[in-house]
């Protein structure tokens, strides 16, 4: 064994598992390295930070994705630089290890376009780890509140999410059902119903990418569950308990939800080529430039759809498929043979706003909404998490509770 290729793959995110996927049956050795030993199922991180989901429902264990292969390896660390020329990956804690072929899904990271004091006092969701943060943080300020009653007039029941994305929309949707159907009976001598949650867009529209007709049904879905919308707004300053508005006024919050965008992992400037819009460009067939035994996928990659010459959006269907191809390719070159081009198929993009009611827009141009939209939206987030039973009945379960309006027991926070 020890004479088959070397395959080093950098991340266990959807990216990652797809290329693991197409390897199983390869002649080939594995090493999968991500700091993290599980993998993240990163559409559903913010129904941990509302409480709906626990991280075990969201997570799944990388070792049970290795263990069929004797000769595939799991290293838990950080990758602190690559070296294509050296076909080399350094980690923390370790020497640099060597590689036949690597695949570089290690993601995204969140960007908080230098925005003043974003970085200290706003609350991401892009990991466990933020979701997790979160979520302790909404129900430190309930259980604060409940204690002291007079932080519900300083901004402690109001939370402010930036970004009109599909991000945006689902976490305010989601903190504002938290708020008005559950914390609601938490906290009977708290004044819920005077707690807030607002919305801040830069531009005219939420769901920028979706058509009219979308963009409408979600800011009006929005609104009907007590989220206040404001478009050509933006954030200029984020204090720990205030928000600074570009309009000038100021917004007493003890809680912002960043959800305006992500850019490439830091990790992508080792791979010494210039950046487009902050991700890495690749080859047709998903390989870096002058480096055919190297494949860059996910949300740190720029691919184009060879179909439409457009590029892709970071959706974790693209990042699934192109792992897919990827680790296909490595198995063609391993055999002697040439690589073939990516084909995405796309299935739609579609955001979810509450229970019942998403979006959804298919490539051909048809458009869906409420709860039909909402249960295409359960089928394709099935899809991505086929690959181990115990997480479809999970996500199976966790349908049923949110069409039934169930509910689990509400984390105590210490």
């Amino acid at each position: 064994m020890a004479d088959e290729p070397h395959v080093v793959i950098l991340g266990g995110g959807f990216a990652g598992l797809g290329a693991m996927r197409s390897l199983k049956k390869a002649p080939v050795r594995v090493t999968l390295i991500d700091k993290n030993d599980y993998h993240t199922f990163l559409p559903l991180l913010y129904q941990i930070a509302t409480d709906q989901l626990e991280p075990s429902e969201v997570g799944f264990p990388l070792p049970e994705m290795i263990q069929s292969r004797d000769d595939w390896k799991l290293l838990s660390a950080t990758v602190t630089a690559i070296d294509p020329a050296g076909k080399t990956v350094t980690v923390e804690g370790s020497a640099p290890i060597s590689y036949d072929y690597l695949v570089v899904g290690l993601g995204a990271v969140v960007n908080f376009f230098g925005t003043k004091g974003a970085a200290e006092n706003a609350f991401s969701l892009y990991t466990m780890d933020d979701a997790v943060r979160l979520e302790d943080h909404i129900l430190a300020r309930f259980d604060a509140a409940g204690k002291e009653p007079a932080l519900a007039e300083d901004g402690a029941l109001t939370f402010c999410v930036v970004g009109g994305g599909a991000t945006g929309v689902e976490i305010s949707g989601a903190i504002a059902e938290l708020l008005h159907n559950e914390l609601k009976e938490d906290f009977p001598g708290l004044p819920v119903d005077e707690a807030e949650v607002h919305l801040y867009e830069m531009g005219p529209h939420l769901l920028g990418p979706f058509k009219p007709n979308l963009q409408d049904y979600a800011k009006k879905a929005l609104e009907e569950r007590g989220v206040q919308v404001h478009l050509e707004e933006g954030v200029v300053e984020i204090e720990p308990t205030r928000v600074h508005l570009k309009s000038g006024a100021v917004v007493k919050a003890h809680t912002l939800v960043w959800g305006a965008g992500i850019t490439a992992n830091p990790i992508a400037g080792s791979l010494s080529v210039d950046l487009e819009r902050g991700r890495v460009p690749v080859n047709a067939d998903l390989s870096l430039k002058d480096h055919p035994e190297v494949f860059v996928i996910g949300d740190i990659a720029m691919i184009t759809d060879t179909k439409t010459n457009t590029q892709l959006p970071q959706l974790g269907s693209v990042a699934l498929q192109a792992g897919t191809r990827a680790g296909k390719n490595i198995a063609l070159l391993v055999r002697g043979k040439s690589t073939e081009l990516f084909k995405y198929t796309d299935k739609g993009t579609m955001a979810t706003i509450g229970r019942g009611a998403a979006v959804v827009q298919f490539r051909r141009g048809r458009t869906m909404t409420g709860r039909a939209a909402w249960m295409a939206w359960l089928g394709v987030h099935l899809t991505l998490l086929s690959g181990g039973e115990q997480k479809i009945l999970t996500f199976l379960r966790w349908g049923g509770d949110t069409l039934t309006h169930g509910r689990r027991k509400r984390k105590e926070v210490e």
